[in-house]
């Protein structure tokens, strides 16, 4: 009696579901000049029919100033074993710039650089987060935190853990910059 049950409510899902009709969501159109910069940046990094393999899109918040804000296009450039590297841009109705963050290094110096690894926005704090693994087991690496300073259209580092030391202890990085 049970295995009629189940199988009479399995045929019953499997019918709504093939009278859905799933909706796709909407392609990203990536602006011309956006598109051209990351092609300098990263000339071979697409897939066969010209697709990156990722790319998203958010919106920035804007100011007194100009409202209508920015869009941050984030796009891949490389893809390792489990790091990923990726380009931003930042588009507005007067420029379009590649996004440039601080960067600490395990000596404790900062550098500027335009490469963001493992990187991921968060819409809802305005927040830009990197992640990079020194070893697949996590064991050592950096992690960096910027938020987003809408009259600069930039990204202000506030956070930065480095763990050079690859000891097969995985535990949290430590904070080599905290603003």
């Amino acid at each position: 009696m049970k295995m009629k049950s189940f199988l009479a409510m399995a045929l019953i899902i499997s019918a709504f579901s093939v009278m859905a009709v799933e909706t796709p969501a909407p392609a990203l159109v990536i602006p011309q000049a956006v598109l051209d910069l990351h092609t300098k940046m990263c000339p071979e990094y697409k897939t066969a029919d010209g697709e990156y393999l990722q790319k998203v899109a958010f919106k920035l918040p804007g100011t007194e100033y100009a409202a209508e804000g920015s869009t941050l296009y984030i796009l891949g450039c490389e893809m390792y074993a489990y790091n990923s590297l990726e380009k931003a841009y930042i588009v507005n109705s007067y420029e379009t710039k590649t996004v440039s963050i601080a960067e600490v290094l395990t000596d404790g110096s900062i550098v500027a650089t335009n490469d963001l690894m493992g990187s991921g926005f968060d819409p809802s704090n305005n927040t830009l987060g990197t992640f990079q693994k020194g070893r697949g087991m996590g064991d050592c690496g950096s992690s960096a935190t910027y938020i987003y300073n809408a009259y600069e259209t930039r990204f202000v580092l506030i956070e930065a853990r480095v763990k050079e030391n690859c000891d097969g202890e995985v535990t949290e990085w430590p904070v080599v910059y905290k603003k």
